[in-house]
């Protein structure tokens, strides 16, 4: 993006940064990630559009079907269980995200916690020493080998009753061996709404290792995905998303040079990858209109700093109704990009709770879009409208999860 003006400063003349509405940079991340428009063609491009879809269900299904018009939750099985062209696994922030093959070796670089620390830690908290903790993991890959996917009640099976440290030991241990990229997770037991997976070894369900890669140029290729999904964005919502400390991401940023462009949105500097500049300039704000049914931690929502990116989603005032003290978003109808309501899904009772905030909803986009919801999971689903939500504060421990039925 190219703009003329300078600006005197004590230090000389500099280019001033062009200038982008809050509108027009939503819209730009709303038709990146498919949530105007017509959406996006595939569970690839989904996850790619996102830097990554959360990971947990059901949440994994019900943000790829936000995004891919014609969705159904076999699809993004097939790409986890089938193709294997994507895997869950810890990243940004140690949350559990569905991520291509091509990013592990960046997201393993620098992302979580570091491996030796995780180490120290979960040989502490399993009351074991660290020699104790990787013999352990060494017993659980072996017992994995020539074996079908085994859960951690499964594994504990197989290795009998002698097993080092407390009652967590195990359960740690797996998850130890998840950060080293030596097992990973595979396809859940029970419904698609189920979190109950079996584990095989890396080597057995994708192959080839995961690449040692440079942690300084991870982050590079790391911030890359980030801002192609999310920018313009700061590079305070770059150090929320990443967990990355303030050390680690200026001189990313620095280290991205012509790769990016500095752009002043809502009085702030932000970034914006350069061969999108020329698109943002001209980008048509009503492009994002929409109606969407974003679940619990949905990228779009969590992609920001508090003090940042956010504040273009949700309205001052209905921040206590989309995000509790903890940081957590809940699911929400957006309306053009913006916070209007917040919704449930019951798949057992078929059907779908809705509360608008206080401008209302357009009802007819809402119900086409549980009708294509319903049709992604295969189950009808009837509209239910709720009363206008107060503050996630209001209800117990959680009520994110449920921001309708656990409200007093």
């Amino acid at each position: 993006m190219r703009d003329d003006r300078e600006v005197t400063t004590p230090f000389g003349r500099f280019a001033m940064s062009p200038v982008v509405s809050v509108a027009r940079a939503r819209t730009h991340v709303l038709v990146k990630q498919g949530l105007a428009g017509e959406g996006l063609g595939s569970v690839l491009e989904a996850v790619a559009a996102t830097g990554g879809v959360y990971g947990t269900a059901p949440t994994c299904y019900l943000s790829c079907a936000a995004r891919v018009p014609g969705f159904r939750v076999a699809d993004l099985d097939r790409e986890l269980y089938e193709e294997r062209s994507v895997v869950r696994t810890r990243a940004m922030r140690g949350m559990a995200y569905i991520e291509p093959l091509d990013l592990l070796p960046a997201l393993f670089a620098c992302t979580g916690e570091a491996r030796d620390k995780t180490l120290v830690r979960i040989a502490k908290y399993a009351e074991m020493t660290e020699a104790e903790t990787l013999a352990l993991a060494d017993r659980i890959e072996a017992a994995l080998h020539g074996r079908e996917p085994m859960t951690v009640q499964e594994i504990r099976a197989v290795l009998g009753g002698d097993l080092p440290g407390n009652r967590n030991a195990l359960q740690m241990t797996v998850a130890l061996l998840g950060r080293y990229g030596r097992i990973v997770r595979t396809r859940a037991r029970g419904t698609w709404r189920s979190d109950l997976y079996p584990y095989a070894r890396w080597a057995d369900w994708v192959g080839a290792p995961v690449e040692d890669v440079d942690p300084a140029a991870a982050r590079v290729e790391v911030a890359r995905r980030y801002l192609r999904a999310y920018g313009p964005a700061t590079t305070d919502d770059l150090k929320w998303w990443t967990g990355w400390t303030k050390r680690d991401t200026v001189p990313t940023i620095q280290a991205l040079g012509d790769e990016i462009t500095a752009v002043s949105l809502d009085g702030g500097d932000a970034w914006v990858l350069s061969d999108e500049a020329d698109t943002l300039a001209a980008l048509d704000p009503a492009a994002g209109h929409g109606t969407r049914l974003l679940p619990v931690w949905d990228a779009y929502f969590m992609g920001y700093a508090n003090n940042g990116g956010r504040s273009r989603q949700v309205r001052e005032e209905d921040y206590p109704r989309v995000y509790d003290k903890s940081g957590n978003a809940t699911s929400v109808v957006i309306v053009d990009g913006v916070a209007a309501g917040v919704w449930e899904l019951d798949a057992d009772g078929g059907r779908i709770m809705v509360a608008p905030f206080d401008g209302g909803l357009p009802w007819d986009a809402v119900e086409a879009g549980a009708a294509a919801l319903g049709e992604a999971i295969g189950t009808a689903l009837r509209l239910e409208r709720a009363h206008v939500p107060g503050p996630l504060s209001d209800g117990p421990r959680n009520t994110f999860l449920s921001p309708i039925s656990l409200r007093p």
